[in-house]
């Protein structure tokens, strides 16, 4: 990766805007950033870190830190990177979270990050570019793959800030194995340890199917042999826990089922010689019969032959003469078939003639040759001719598409005329409609109005109707109230009349003795009156009051209604105009039909607008399609003429070519016909000629081998002559002849008919045979079931072989797979892998020793020969061996761990680990290319030989194209880098930037 331009607004100590070219100041391959103590030099490297990856480069330091507090709250921190990696030139702008001012109010905001990142043309394109995305998780992934490394492994192998230089030589096996891994592409390995490992699994499957194989050979073995259950699952047993134990109890099985086998194939044998005695003396009864017979038979044989004699020697004769006449069959079958080609050749001469035309029969071979040269080249002069007559059919099919295009075009053309002599009369008759349509159109609005008053006269005659409708209802509901009341007041006036001459009886009941009368003030009371049965009390008036209160009020409101009504009644009528419900709705149903007559003419005035304008735009295309018509049909008649022309002299052309053939193509094919019959012709009389030279020369050969082999003409040779089959048959015959005759004579001369009597007795031959039938019986059975023990033998055997074979195939199996068990095993850091460690860390570590040993290289100059690094794969507890460092001290010869070196130490030995990575990574094809190294530790605690051989190291990178960049506030480094980027404090404590490139 190569860094070109960073820019930073309010970042750190930096309140304002600082921008570093790269390209520039990077120039030479190797720059210093200094300043003093907490000026801000760190702060450019977290800047970059920040910027491609959201973090700054210390991980124990919060982002948020970024954010200058000397800015103004207003300003947004921003940082703009241009970066250039094997991916391509990448523009990143990232903003930290950070709080300003609300907008409006009192208080503070939380603004969340953002980012942008672009593809760029060119490195000093700072506003333009393809913008990529905005989102800050697909530009954080866009940018690690661009980049090749994690924050992580950035700042490990890239930037290398205060605190964390000697992260990478102070880290974990595993952490160091992620950053090789990544850095040097090894992921190939673990891969392959993965299909190793799985190998090793299948080979493993591999072994358990030859064991299983081995359990189902032995429960084979069990079933073929019979055993009993008990003992098949102890050889079973033996096959799961102990299969070398298997071989004698195999034999222990295969050892009982023989000896069962000897005792049946004892008795076998046993029952078979009784058969044989019962059979030989069944059999020598037969012989001494069969002897007598034979005897018998020979001797009516040997009178037979006596008489045959005679023919046979004639037949040996005859034999003899066709023998000799053999040889001579070849010339005459010879002779035959020249003389059976020479009548073919007369016949195909013959017919040949036969073909030709009657003057050229007779001429001889050259004369036809010319003949059929000469109707050849009439053939070559036909072939312009043909090509006519070829296309003389599509011409005549065009002649008659254009004939019909132009009675088409005549059709067309009527038929356009048709329509439009008769658009006038139709134009005319929509424009009068049209005219009828906008009159009855316009009285549309007038009409709406009728039929608005025309509907609310008809509601109002119906609201009318159901109101009168109403009134007498309401007037009986009146007069029935005003009745109540009346009643309801006389039966009030009753009650209080009641209740005054009751009092005195009231009174009466409250005078006391010595009391003043209320009435007349006496204190004497001598006759009290005293209250009657059915007198009136106040409650009573009370309530007979409150119910004519009531009945007067529902008489009000009964008046009030009728009056309403009556009143309702008067202005719907005077709504109405008077008319009643019948006449109101008829004239509600004429408005509407009016308008809806009005309505339906405005549309028509559109549509017939719309149908007038395409009648005429109709007339116009006519009339242009008539004059086109017209056109085309002109065109087309004399297309019809010229081509008739054209036709008619082809077809004189194709008339003369064809000289009487159906066609042109007819007569090249007669011509060639006849052109090939003469050639056949020539090639019949010079067959002829052969044949007839072959006929003299064979019937010469012939009669010198009838000459030769005795023979005066051919008439003796055919008497003589027989066919090669007739020969073999006859000496067949006679050769059987012979031999019976020498058979015959030999058995009647020979010993075992000796002493054959013909007149001897003979044994109970029926009786013999039913013993020798029972005998073979008990031979059968004994032999089946010898047979059968034998097989059972025979496939215990074949079962126990099989185990053998599944034994040995499981024995072989094991050593198959011996080395995929063990390699899967070993790769995966078990097994005999006494340091328990797989294939891929195994890798990094030869990758690892790579970097110490370059780092070495380094070390020895920074440390004057006195430190080389040292890998040691030592295990840790349980921990599988891994990518341990440790440093040995040459001039106590100690090996140290890395935590027991000092701070300077440890400076130059991380730097010499982190160069050596970064040279080793250049070095790798497809690795990651380090383009830029930043240095921000530990130049201050070296010595003043050490900094000089470290600066060596730093110079020599610029000749592989890196560019270094130090970060130190140590005076001396200024005297030997001239490109510097100097942080320079301000009195206010900020920050800025003085670049001399």
């Amino acid at each position: 990766m190569q860094l070109h331009h960073l820019s930073m607004t309010a970042i750190g100590p930096y309140a304002g805007t600082e921008v570093i070219d790269f390209t520039t100041v990077g120039r030479a391959g190797l720059f210093l950033l200094e300043g003093p103590t907490g000026s801000g030099k760190s702060t450019i490297i977290d800047a970059i870190t920040f910027a491609l990856y959201g973090k700054v480069a210390q991980a124990s330091a919060d982002v948020e830190r970024i954010h200058s507090h000397h800015a103004d709250p207003r300003t947004v921190p921003v940082v703009v990177l241009v970066f250039e990696t094997q991916s391509g030139l990448y523009r990143v702008q990232r903003t930290p979270r950070f709080e300003r001012p609300k907008s409006r109010g009192a208080g503070s905001t939380v603004q969340q990050p953002t980012i942008k990142l672009w593809r760029l043309q060119t490195p000093d394109d700072l506003t333009g570019g393809e913008l990529l995305s905005t989102n800050i998780g697909d530009c954080d992934d866009e940018i690690t793959r661009a980049v090749g490394l994690t924050r992580d492994q950035f700042v490990q192998t890239v930037i290398l800030p205060q605190g964390e230089f000697a992260t990478f030589l102070r880290a974990r096996s595993e952490d160091k194995g992620k950053l090789l891994e990544k850095v040097f592409g090894t992921a190939f390995f673990r891969r392959v340890q993965d299909e190793i490992v799985e190998a090793g699994k299948a080979a493993q499957a591999r072994r358990q199917s030859a064991v299983d194989e081995i359990r189902l050979a032995v429960h084979a073995l069990a079933v073929s042999a019979g055993l009993e259950t008990e003992r098949r699952d102890v050889l079973e047993a033996l096959s799961r826990t102990a299969p070398e134990a298997l071989e004698a109890e195999l034999a222990q099985v295969v050892d009982e089922l023989m000896t069962r086998e000897r005792h049946a194939g004892k008795a076998s044998r046993e029952a078979i010689e009784t058969h044989k005695q019962m059979a030989d003396m069944v059999s020598d009864a037969r012989l001494r019969m069969q002897r007598r017979e034979r005897l018998l038979a020979l001797q009516q044989q040997e009178h037979d032959l006596g008489k045959q004699a005679v023919r046979f020697t004639e037949l040996r004769e005859e034999v003899s003469r066709a023998q000799q006449a053999r040889p001579v069959a070849g010339a005459v079958r010879t002779l035959a078939l020249s003389e059976q080609a020479l009548r073919r050749a007369d016949v195909s001469l013959r017919r040949a003639r036969e073909q030709v035309e009657p003057g050229l029969r007779d001429r001889g071979p050259a004369a036809l040759r010319e003949a059929a040269a000469h109707a050849r080249e009439v053939v070559g002069s036909l072939t312009g001719a043909i090509s006519v007559e070829a296309a003389l059919g599509s011409r005549l099919a065009e002649q008659r598409r254009l004939a019909e295009r132009r009675d088409g075009i005549r059709r067309s053309a009527a038929a356009v005329t048709t329509e439009l002599d008769a658009l006038p009369a139709a134009i005319r008759a929509h424009e009068e409609a049209l005219t009828e349509a906008r009159r009855v159109a316009a009285l549309v609005d007038g009409r709406a109005a009728e039929g608005e008053r025309a509907k609310e006269r008809l509601e109002a005659a119906l609201a009318h109707a159901a109101a009168a409708g109403r009134v007498p209802g309401c007037e009986a509901a009146a007069a029935a109230a005003l009745s109540a009341v009346a009643a309801a007041e006389t039966a009030l006036a009753g009650l209080r009349r009641a209740r005054i001459e009751g009092i005195a009886g009231e009174l009466g009941l409250s005078l006391t003795a010595g009391d003043p009368c209320p009435v007349c003030g006496s204190t004497e009371h001598p006759s009290p009156a005293r209250p009657t049965l059915d007198a009136v009390t106040p409650e009573q008036i009370e309530t007979e009051e409150t119910r004519v209160v009531e009945l007067r009020r529902r008489a009000a409101t009964a008046a009030d209604a009728l009056a309403a009504l009556r009143s309702e009644v008067r202005e719907l009528a005077a709504r109405a105009d008077g008319l009643d419900v019948a006449k109101a709705r008829s004239r509600a149903e004429d408005a509407a039909r009016e308008l809806a007559e009005s309505v339906r003419a405005r549309s028509d005035v559109e549509a017939g607008a719309t149908r007038l304008g395409e009648l005429r735009d109709r007339a116009e295309a006519l009339s242009t399609e008539a004059a086109t018509l017209g056109a085309e049909l002109a065109r087309t008649e004399q297309s019809v003429t010229d081509l008739g022309a054209r036709i008619a002299e082809e077809t004189s052309l194709v008339e003369q070519a064809r000289d009487g053939h159906p066609s042109v193509v007819a007569r090249r094919d007669d011509l060639v016909a006849a052109a090939g019959r003469i050639d056949a012709l020539v090639d019949a009389i010079t067959q002829r000629d052969v044949a007839a030279a072959a006929v003299a020369e064979d019937t010469a050969a012939r009669d010198s081998d009838l000459a030769q082999f005795g023979f005066s003409d051919v008439a003796e040779w055919m008497a003589a002559d027989r066919g090669t089959e007739w020969i073999s048959a006859r000496t067949k015959e006679i050769d059987d002849f012979e031999r019976a005759c020498t058979q015959v004579r030999a058995g009647l001369t020979g010993p075992e008919l000796a002493d054959v009597q013909l007149d001897a007795l003979f044994d109970d031959i029926d009786q013999l045979e039913a013993l020798a039938v029972a005998a073979k019986k008990d031979m059968e059975a004994a032999a089946h079931e010898h047979g059968s023990l034998r097989d059972q033998v025979t496939r215990t055997k074949r079962r126990a072989a099989d185990i053998r074979d599944a034994l040995s195939r499981n024995a072989a199996v094991i050593a198959e797979t011996a080395d995929a068990v063990r390699v899967g095993q070993l790769v995966a850091g078990n097994g005999d892998n006494q340091l328990n460690l797989d294939l891929a860390k195994y890798v990094l570590i030869r990758r690892f020793t790579e970097v110490l040993s370059a780092a070495n290289t380094e070390l020895g100059r920074f440390s004057g020969g006195r430190y080389t690094l040292e890998h040691t794969d030592a295990k840790k507890g349980n921990a599988k061996s891994g990518l341990g460092v440790r440093v040995h001290d040459m001039h106590t010869n100690q090996v140290r761990e890395v935590g027991t070196l000092s701070g300077g130490e440890t400076f130059y030995v991380s730097l010499s680990l982190a160069l050596a990575l970064a040279e080793v990574v250049r070095a790798e094809s497809g690795g990651v290319d380090l383009g830029t190294l930043f240095v921000d530790e530990g130049f201050g605690t070296l010595d003043p030989d050490v900094l000089d051989d470290v600066m060596h190291t730093l110079e020599g990178l610029r000749e592989g194209g890196r560019t270094v960049g130090i970060v130190s506030h140590v005076t001396e480094l200024k005297s030997r880098v001239a490109d510097r980027i100097e942080v320079l404090v301000r009195p206010d404590r900020t920050s800025t930037l003085r670049i001399t490139a």
